[in-house]
């Protein structure tokens, strides 16, 4: 990088400096000609034996260069680019440096950055270096690390030179060589022509090469022959890649000079340091200028200006710019002389070491316009005495007093309370209270000198406004305005009353607002606050509000949660009966109460716009339960309105309309002050059917067709399931409850019951009474805090034509008197077996002195046959209901007679026949009997035998789920002979 790239050709455009990534510098001067050996050469140049090295658990870093390989190099990055681009009288420009040493097996090595400055038209450069070194890296007294600035010079092209070390005006000791008359050329070591002094440099010197301290001590300095400074030899004085320090010596003798100086760090941490590389005159003016800042203007009150020296031309100078060590003093001059003006302490100041800006407080005795300078000055700038004007950032020394009376701003705060200078207590408050709509209040206003304390000899008229606050000060939008004139009596602090009247709308954030328009003067409170709505009303526009809820009031809205799509919506607006609310009101759902004999009260959610003319409305809000709520005082409210208050304790955390104490403070809070009418109705969002195990006719089947019979007990099919109330959210509705349960549980068609696959069936409730009850007992079902449990009892129609057995699924889909519905639900999962039955009586024959059984059996049809329905063991049959007719031979009503109720084992079932013997007349009772199973009702005239006694009435079958043809079959007695034709019992 190049500092000053323009300059270096002549006695008045200053240094041109080369600098490379490795640390090598190169300086031309006057005629464009290089001041470091090899002086044609720019960096990076292996001809320039120069640059920084670093010394670090014992190895040497650094750049190569023909004089000397470094045993190791450190790694660079990319200087930055140079700021500001040009340069300019009195304005540093810099580049920035960086690079890094190898670290050891535990971390990294030391991190070095280098600020270069140069400032125009000076003959120095100035290195601000900055050392980090890790905590782990090793670093000791016996092990320090080491920083060196190594330079070959060639003195403006002699290239010899004599060592000097001094210390010069400002402290600080400089290290370096100067051109002396002498035979002796590039590379001559010494030359024996004894130089003039090595403590002090004569007069008349062109230039100077030399290193100038800045911040920090050098820990060492070497001058003398160049080739020297590349030695490992620790007696060689120079020597940087040696285990010691540099020397501390310069050459006394001509030779071709170079110059090193050393920094030493014997510990971890980051170490500051600066110094200058000067080429040509060692004499530099200390600072740019001397500024005097004011502002401009003043009334008869005290004011400030301030005093520094600055080291560049900038203005204002920028703060790290102050000079801040050293002393400069002098004496602030005001011109004219009359009329006076007093200088508080007085007119001398000190910047440096007793601090980089020194504040003088100027007051007037009349109206007139001065010069400001300064005089006697220490050490006199590069570029004299400035000024700068603060109020119009102007530079000027010209500075006016006025006439105007001593006052300087106003403060408002909350009456009767202690008044807080805050220019003295920072952390101190003036504070102004939250206040009530509709109430009249008292503010202070108090007359303010310069420096924040009370004027108490204030006497004026002025205008105390209250305006809206706009990023913490007040605003041109004056709300209200009051007159008010002080006296001297007043002591500088005046009560205002603001009426009840005087501000006829709400605000969320106002500032008071003083001003005395004969001085110009004006204050703000350095305070806000709120005047909040006395109470918040709340209104509804789609609901139904009745001060008297029913169970049937309309219309009716989904319940649940705002954030579920199948809620139904309902909208609040709540007002303040004024028109300067915007705030957002809250439900506090811990202040809503249910309609009576509900189980539970439910949550609004849901949110209120911003209020706007003092009306805020929200049209998302949903309630989560069933029926009807209100809201109870204060359920609607607002906590934010007041917040420029409430994070600064200046309102309770109440809804205290009143006030409390003196002053007063009201409650942060306002809502709602009485209940609201009742909002509704809300009903559940959708019923949840959850099915238990049913239970079948036969146990493991059921018969197409089979119910409840007066000789059955058992339906064909129970289902049993309990049902839940759920809103949008899937929550229980507790108070779908009493009349506020709009389904009719015993009403079987609510139920929306069917079977699939149907195959022309149908499904209803069975002929059991009830058909639909409890599940724990028989009474009616219930619902209770949005849940009940029902058991149904079922029938499943017999098809008009034979189908094979299938697994039937019963399924619900409910649906109350509000419409609200289940999902339609299988009732028993992947179904149940349903067969389509008949009865068999199967021909029977055996002798006429043995009982006969007669086989029934129950059958089903199955692939275009009926066969035995095995697994039923719930068909009984009653010999009631079994005919007894068409008797044949020698057989006559009731020699044989059936007698009980038959119950089927594997669907088989074995009616049994008395023996007829053989008759009165002495005749075998041989002949038939036939034998019809009623499976419905009995006809008129049909007979059966329960005894040997007369024939009685058949009664009915009830079996119609076996068909409505009554199966028939023979039993005979002795007709046949025997299939055995011989048998005999051995006896042994």
């Amino acid at each position: 990088m190049t500092l000053n790239a323009n300059g270096g050709s002549n006695s008045t455009n200053g240094l041109k400096i080369f600098i490379n990534d490795n640390s090598q510098i190169q300086v031309q001067r006057l005629n464009s000609t290089g001041q470091l050996y090899q002086p044609d050469r720019t960096p990076a140049n292996s001809r320039l034996d120069n640059g920084i090295y670093i010394r670090g658990n014992n190895q040497i870093y650094g750049p190569d260069h023909f004089a000397y390989n470094a045993p190791a190099n450190y790694t660079a990055q990319a200087m930055t680019a140079v700021s500001p681009a040009n340069a300019s009288a009195g304005n540093a420009q810099t580049t920035r440096s960086q690079f890094t040493v190898p670290g050891n097996n535990v971390g990294g090595g030391p991190q070095v950055t280098i600020d270069w400055s140069y400032t125009y038209p000076f003959d120095f450069v100035t290195a601000k270096v900055t050392i980090n070194i890790p905590l782990l890296y090793p670093v000791s007294t016996s092990n320090p690390v080491r920083y060196y600035h190594v330079v070959d010079t060639y003195l403006g092209g002699s290239d010899c030179g004599c060592g000097v070390r001094y210390v010069d005006n400002n402290g600080k000791q400089v290290a370096g060589t100067y051109p002396y008359a002498g035979n002796c050329s590039s590379g001559s070591g010494s030359t024996n022509i004894a130089c003039p002094s090595s403590t002090a440099l004569p007069a008349n010197l062109d230039v100077v090469e030399s290193f100038r301290e800045r911040d920090g001590n050098f820990s060492r300095y070497c001058v003398g022959n160049y080739q020297t400074f590349w030695s490992n030899n620790n007696s060689t004085a120079c020597a940087i890649a040696k285990t010691g320090q540099l020397g501390n010596t310069v050459n006394t003798t001509l030779t071709d000079t170079g110059a090193a100086i050393e920094y030493d760090f014997t510990s971890p941490g980051i170490h500051t340091f600066s110094y200058d590389f000067v080429v040509g005159s060692t004499v530099v003016p200390d600072y740019d200028h001397l500024e005097i800042r004011h502002p401009g203007s003043s009334s008869l009150c005290p004011v400030d200006v301030q005093v520094m020296a600055c080291l560049v031309s900038t203005m204002p100078c920028p703060d790290d710019q102050l000079i801040n060590s050293g002393s400069l003093t002098g004496t602030l001059t005001i011109s004219p002389s009359s009329p006076t003006v007093t200088v508080t302490p007085d007119a001398q100041f000190d910047v440096g070491n007793a601090g980089s800006i020194d504040t003088l407080t100027l007051q007037g005795s009349a109206a007139a316009t001065y010069t400001l300078g300064a005089s006697g000055l220490s050490k006199g700038p590069m570029n004299g005495i400035k000024c700068w004007n603060t109020a119009n950032n102007s530079q000027s020394c010209s500075f006016t007093m006025t006439s105007t009376a001593c006052v300087s701003t106003f403060e408002c705060m909350e009456s009767g309370l202690t008044y807080n200078n805050l220019k003295n207590n920072t952390s101190a408050r003036n504070p102004l209270y939250t206040k009530v709509l509709g109430q009249s209040f008292d503010v202070d206003v108090v007359a303010l000198l310069s420096s924040g304390a009370q004027s108490s000899g204030y006497n004026s008229s002025l205008k105390v406004d209250l305006v809206t606050d706009s990023s913490n000060t007040c605003s041109n939008n004056i709300i209200v305005t009051k007159d008010v004139s002080f006296t001297a009596s007043d002591g500088g602090r005046k009560k205002v009353t603001f009426s009840a009247t005087d501000v006829t709308r709400a605000y969320p954030n106002l500032r008071c607002q003083v001003r005395d328009t004969s001085q110009n003067k004006s204050g703000c409170s350095s305070d806000n606050f709120a005047i909040r709505p006395q109470s918040l009303s709340i209104t509804n526009s789609n609901t139904v509000q009745s001060a008297s809820p029913t169970a049937t009031a309309t219309p009716t809205f989904r319940a649940g949660a705002n954030t579920s799509p199948n809620a139904d919506k309902f909208s609040l607006t709540a007002a303040s009966g004024e028109q300067g609310y915007n705030g957002i009101p809250k439900i506090a759902n811990a202040l809503l109460q249910a309609h009576s004999g509900a189980p539970a009260v439910g949550m609004v959610t849901g949110v209120f716009a911003a209020g706007n003319a003092g009306v805020s409305t929200g049209d998302n809000f949903a309630y989560s339960e069933v029926g009807h709520f209100k809201i109870l005082p204060q359920g609607l409210y607002d906590d934010t309105f007041t917040a420029v208050d409430v994070s600064k304790g200046d309102c309770n955390n109440n809804f205290d309309n009143a006030g409390d104490g003196s002053p007063k403070k009201y409650g942060c809070l306002f809502g709602n002050t009485t209940d609201t009418n009742y909002f509704g109705r809300f009903k559940p969002s959708s019923l949840r059917v959850d099915a238990s195990a049913v239970t079948l006719a036969c146990g493991n089947f059921v018969y197409y067709g089979q119910d409840t019979t007066p000789t059955s007990a058992a339906p064909g099919i129970i289902t049993p399931f309990t049902i839940t109330a759920l809103n949008s959210s899937n929550a229980t509705t507790q108070n779908y409850t009493g009349d506020y349960a709009r389904m009719a549980l015993n009403d079987y068609t609510v139920y929306h019951f069917s079977a699939s696959p149907a195959n022309g069936t149908t499904l209803s409730q069975s002929a059991a009474s009830p058909a639909i009850t409890k599940i724990a007992d028989n009474t009616t079902p219930v619902w209770s805090n949005g849940t009940t449990n029902v058991r149904v009892r079922h029938k499943l129609s017999r098809p008009s034509t034979a189908v094979n057995q299938q697994n039937v699924v019963i399924s619900a889909e409910l649906r109350d008197s509000d419409n609200v519905s289940s999902a339609i639900t299988a009732l028993n999962g992947g179904g149940s077996p349903f067969r389509y039955g008949r009865l068999a009586v199967i021909p029977a024959h055996g002798s006429e002195l043995l009982a006969l059984p007669v086989p029934i059996e129950a059958q089903y049809y199955k692939d275009g046959f009926y066969v035995r329905s095995q697994g039923d063991a719930c068909t009984t049959i009653d010999s009631r209901s079994i005919v007894m007719k068409n008797y044949k031979g020698n057989l006559t009503a009731c020699e044989t007679f059936l007698n009980g109720t038959y119950t089927a084992n594997n669907g088989l079932v074995n009616a049994l026949l008395a023996a007829p013997k053989v008759g009165s007349d002495g005749r075998p009772n041989v002949g038939s009997v036939d034998l019809e199973v009623n499976l419905g009702d009995a006809v008129s005239g049909e007979v059966t035998c329960q005894s040997n006694a007369s024939p009685v009435s058949a009664i009915n079958g009830g079996r119609d789920w076996f068909g409505t043809t009554d199966p028939v079959g023979r039993a005979s007695f002795g007709i046949y002979k025997a299939p055995i034709i011989y048998m005999r019992e051995n006896f042994q």
